[in-house]
């Protein structure tokens, strides 16, 4: 489970994305936290960790798993008002 703390000495990540960077890792937790960051420090690796939100969009909408579409979708609104694809 992530602490207040590990939120705090991540400040620029937020659950969601950290839980999205696990699931598609496979990774402990505090391992997709450290991956995660890194993949901000990059063009490249913003690029990933889009494609890992969208990968998982895709495969709760295959799967009719309504809700959790419905919440990687805000999720990812989130995110991408942060880190935009294309960086302008």
């Amino acid at each position: 489970m992530l602490s207040i703390i590990d939120i705090k000495d991540y400040i620029d990540l937020d659950f969601e994305t950290i839980e999205v960077v696990k699931k598609a890792t496979q990774l402990p937790i505090e391992e997709s936290i450290v991956l995660a960051r890194q993949c901000l420090d990059t063009d490249h690796g913003r690029s990933l960790l889009h494609h890992m939100f969208l990968d998982q969009i895709a495969d709760a909408a295959a799967s009719y798993e309504r809700a959790l579409e419905a919440e990687l979708r805000r999720a990812y609104r989130h995110f991408t008002r942060k880190y935009p694809l294309f960086a302008q």
